[in-house]
């Protein structure tokens, strides 16, 4: 019988594998290849001179308080190079002050800030700007309420921000597991937010309807909902109506401008510039073409988060279930996930592997090890009444193993016990799980590579 290899990241590096040809469901997925991608600095300059709904930045920040946004380095992008063509630009038109904020979230800002502050002070001197750079701490950065979601969050933001006339965004899309789309958005709720306007968010998260490839800016009407993302939506827009002024909140709209793109490998594919919500109805159908792939659910899964960071903790491996899995597995079928899940060196043994660090460790792996064994309902019932950041991971996986009745398959590097603690089963081998599913002939199997940059929807 005709054999097929099947290739998938791990860690660092490239694992290739093989299995019957007629087992495979079809095709491996992984991301497309960007169609025509520039180099960052060609697509920057394009885009920032053709800006949508919105003067040139240049105009927009003469003689102004100017605040500029990026993304922490909690996933890999071009960050660097987003904040230096921004931090150029501010400086050409000489605003009266300026700041450039790193939007951590709840991340802890002594790790995913670490190369972009001396990045910053580097680009700020080159271009001549004098640059305050501030790390967002979502406990001891100073935050000002300007007001509630129509859902009820508590929107309390980042003073710098609030200072700021012009505010400018740096971002890159792609699908998002609970906010459908990593989305401008994002930058100010939860990134630049307090840690109980945060965790008011991320409760949307426990609602089915808060998933990859949903969004208030999709332009198909059946996919519009999703409350954690409108929340995060009406969160940013609340804050664009208020300023922090002379010891007080005023109500004053400001504006603001969008650098927001699509990138893989170094090169940018679509990109726009300008007024946010005049191009973002457009950013998620350029995020399909690259990342969305339509399949019919199959028993068998073998699928990779892809390399680091995604694939170094349990906890960030976690989002290409929500991502990839569920829309190609059947219920009561088997994936077999190929992770390393080594953890950062910096981080302590008992955490390595398992969370980016021992606070997401303590509420997602240990409230899973905790719950596992409960009924279903009932570890929902105690995460509603009790929920903090991260618990919505584990209701995700909760759910995934008691009522969509997947068995999990973990290969890694973590301590096979610590592993099975939290319901994965523990495989030393790869090639003989696949050719002993194969052998049993009652069912085919997707194969997915770098699961978190990418969404798999099942079709009816």
């Amino acid at each position: 019988m005709e054999r097929r290899n099947i290739t998938l990241t791990y860690g660092k590096d490239r694992r290739t594998y093989s299995c019957p040809a007629g087992f495979l469901a079809g095709e491996p997925l992984a991301p497309r290849p960007l169609a025509g991608g520039r180099p960052p600095r060609e697509a920057f300059a394009d885009a920032l001179a053709h800006p949508e709904g919105s003067p040139p930045l240049r105009d927009l920040v003469r003689g102004r308080r100017v605040a500029v946004v990026i993304a922490d380095e909690f996933r890999a992008g071009l960050q660097r190079e987003i904040l230096d063509v921004l931090i150029a630009e501010v400086a050409a038109a000489r605003p009266s002050h300026a700041a450039l904020l790193i939007a951590t979230g709840s991340h802890d800002p002594s790790i995913y800030a670490r190369t972009l502050v001396p990045a910053a002070r580097d680009a700020a001197a080159r271009h001549g700007l004098e640059l305050l750079i501030h790390v967002h701490d979502c406990d001891r950065s100073t935050h000002h309420h300007v007001g509630n979601t129509p859902m009820g969050t508590p929107v309390d933001v980042d003073e710098v921000l609030l200072s700021a006339e012009v505010r400018i965004y740096g971002h890159e899309s792609k699908h998002h597991y609970m906010c459908g789309y990593s989305v401008i958005d994002k930058l100010v709720l939860p990134g630049l937010a307090a840690r109980r306007t945060i965790e008011a968010n991320h409760k949307r998260a426990l609602d089915p309807a808060s998933a990859g490839g949903r969004s208030p800016w999709h332009p198909d009407p059946s996919r519009k909902h999703n409350p954690f993302a409108e929340d995060a939506r009406d969160a940013r827009q609340i804050s664009e109506r208020r300023v922090w002024r002379d010891g007080a909140i005023v109500e004053r709209p400001v504006d603001t401008f969008g650098l927001d793109m699509i990138s893989e490998g170094g090169k940018v594919g679509w990109i726009a510039a300008g007024r946010p919500e005049a191009f973002l109805p457009r950013m998620p159908v350029e995020v399909d073409r690259v990342g969305a792939f339509e399949v019919q659910p199959a028993r068998y899964v073998v699928l990779s988060p892809g390399g680091p960071p995604a694939s170094q903790t349990l906890y960030s491996t976690q989002n290409c279930f929500d991502m990839a899995l569920l829309g190609a597995i059947q219920p009561g079928g088997e994936a077999l996930v190929v992770a390393p899940c080594d953890g950062r060196p910096d981080v302590p043994p008992d955490v390595r592997g398992l969370a980016p660090d021992a606070g997401s460790k303590a509420l997602f792996y240990d409230g899973l090890v905790r719950l596992l064994h409960r009924p279903f309902d009932e570890a929902e019932a105690w995460i509603r009444d009790h929920f903090e950041l991260y618990l919505w991971k584990t209701h995700r996986v909760l759910r995934l193993l008691q009522v969509d009745r997947v068995k999990l398959h973990l290969h890694s590097e973590l301590d096979p016990a610590l592993a099975a603690a939290a319901g994965f089963i523990p495989v030393s081998d790869p090639q003989a799980w696949i050719d002993e599913r194969a052998a049993r002939d009652d069912g085919l199997c997707h194969v997915i590579d770098n699961g978190n940059r990418l969404l798999v929807v099942g079709k009816p």
